[in-house]
């Protein structure tokens, strides 16, 4: 990962587990964490899940990924609480086994 702001994430993500958190809670926390950007880059987006700008890209233009705000013709940016959000309706929690 050589984008900070994706760094910047997985270094929160490692924090906050060792705190304890998981899940939908730790999506929740991470929201709320100021010591994040308040906001996103396609670059930025694309480093955090592993995936190529371009697929962000297509996704974004066939209504799928986060909510995000289009500053102009280029310029798109996706929301902190908006980004986890997303990340948090793709969590799956597994069931213990009985």
């Amino acid at each position: 990962m050589d984008n900070t702001a994706a760094r910047a994430f997985s270094a929160r993500i490692a924090y906050w587990t060792s705190q304890g958190l998981s899940g939908l809670d730790l999506y929740e926390r991470m929201a709320a964490d100021d010591e994040l950007p308040a906001v996103f880059d396609t670059d930025d987006l694309a480093a955090i899940q592993g995936i190529s700008p371009l697929s962000v890209k297509k996704a974004r233009h066939r209504g799928a990924g986060p909510n995000f705000m289009r500053l102009s013709a280029r310029a798109v940016r996706y929301s902190r609480p908006d980004l986890c959000a997303y990340l948090a309706s793709k969590y799956v929690k597994v069931r213990e086994a009985a």
